[in-house]
């Protein structure tokens, strides 16, 4: 009886804990943060814990019966830092199955609130008019005369491809020019995670089937805009611990999704011809684009990357599906 409780209660504590570190590995599809109610702890209702109720035992037996006790305890113990260990690692994997390139950092609670929004109309980006993309590409060509829609997503979607490739090679360094600070960082260390456990996320016949602006503002600190990338690849990990580079997650298999990424400057910077970061060039001196991982240029040592000269990539935002993603594209 002990025993089958003291394994209940470890269930319990392991899940419990699971929960918890689930968001913080990198988000991902799966179940939402939760508590568990009752007693927590090693003990069991009634505060019986791993001792024994039973008076029939005695003098030698019951010393020896506390001696099973305590081993069974430790073994407990052990086991369950075996399965924290085995729920941290699942975690991680977990978050990186979220979608293909750079990760969001959406929980499964905020997915399911966005897809409810966007459903609703009242999402940020839900249900834009083709009308208030113009209003609002007229509002930074007020301050920008030579911004040119056509071209920024031409530069977007070069810039997809420059995240996708750094990610799959895992050379973060090659996407630190179109990357803001705090997604970059969210970038390199997941692939970080794969470099440590000698894997690799493949993002097989990648390709852009359509990119369209969903929103554009401008206001006294920040111009931004949201593109929605719609795109299909296969989408796998292979084991790189030995030749035979074994598929350990996805398949070869082509399947669409979508996803949304803002890129925002501030509202004071302006398009400059051949010189930008997409373009190679220091968007402040002109310079052959060389930055240092910090995102600052090495000739002028501007923060390039801090959005204050020139276009960056935020934020990025996994949409609830494909089918809601083209069903809330502006009209």
């Amino acid at each position: 009886m002990n025993a089958t409780l003291a394994l209940q209660t470890l269930q319990v504590e392991s899940y419990r804990i699971a929960v918890d570190i689930l968001p913080r590995a990198g988000g991902g599809r799966g179940g939402g943060r939760s508590s568990s109610g009752g007693g927590g702890g090693f003990s069991g209702g009634g505060g019986s814990g791993f001792s024994s109720s039973s008076s029939s035992f005695s003098g030698g037996t019951a010393a020896a019966g506390s001696i099973v006790g305590l081993v069974f305890g430790l073994i407990c113990m052990v086991l369950f830092f075996v399965v924290i260990f085995a729920v941290i690692k699942g975690a991680k994997t977990k978050g990186q199955d979220t979608s293909p390139g750079v990760i969001t950092d959406y929980d499964p609670g905020t997915q399911a609130a966005l897809a409810q929004a966007l459903q609703d109309g009242t999402g940020p980006y839900a249900h834009a008019s083709r009308a208030q993309v113009e209003a609002g590409v007229g509002a930074i060509q007020a301050h920008d005369p030579a911004f040119n829609e056509a071209d920024f997503l031409s530069d977007t979607n070069r810039a997809f491809f420059m995240i996708q490739q750094a990610w799959t090679e895992r050379r973060p360094e090659l996407s630190r020019q179109v990357m803001h600070d705090g997604v970059w960082q969210q970038h390199k260390f997941q692939i970080d995670q794969y470099l440590s456990g000698n894997k690799q996320n493949v993002l097989e016949n990648l390709a852009i089937q359509n990119s369209v602006v969903v929103s554009a503002n401008s206001d006294e600190s920040f111009d931004t805009i949201v593109v929605r990338f719609f795109a299909s690849c296969a989408d796998y990990d292979i084991d790189l611990s030995d030749d035979k580079r074994k598929v350990i997650r996805g398949d070869r298999s082509i399947a669409d999704w979508a996803e949304d990424w803002v890129f925002q400057r501030n509202s004071k910077a302006i398009t400059k011809p051949n010189q930008s970061t997409l373009k190679q060039r220091c968007p402040n001196c002109g310079a052959p684009l060389n930055l240092d991982l910090a995102g600052v240029c090495q000739y002028c040592r501007a923060p390039v990357m801090s959005g204050e000269f020139d276009w960056v990539l935020t934020r990025i935002e996994q949409l609830p599906s494909y089918e809601v993603a083209q069903a809330t594209i502006p009209r």
